[in-house]
């Protein structure tokens, strides 16, 4: 076999060796790249739900506000309402 085509072959191997390598070590990149990026997505998914369990957690909390004042603005309408009629009364006699 003369010498060139056994130097042209060796760099055939060489060339498919290499392509095979950079494939593989490519294919493992980017399985780490999407796991890193799942993890990630699972991450702020994770913070946002977090989020949002405090916002629901405020809103109960401003609920039960809004319902003590409503109770207290009943009472005090009730005894403005009796001042006032006391008052009518005390112009009247």
């Amino acid at each position: 076999m003369p010498t060139e085509t056994i130097i042209s072959l060796g760099v055939a191997v060489a060339a498919l060796l290499f392509t095979a390598f950079s494939f593989k070590r490519n294919a493992t990149h980017d399985t780490e790249s999407a796991a890193s990026e799942r993890a990630t997505l699972n991450a702020n998914v994770s913070y946002i739900r977090n989020a949002i369990d405090d916002i629901k957690l405020d809103n109960k909390a401003i609920k039960k506000d809004i319902d003590a004042l409503r109770v207290q603005v009943v009472r005090v309408e009730q005894s403005v309402q009796s001042a006032h009629k006391r008052l009518d009364d005390m112009k009247k006699g």
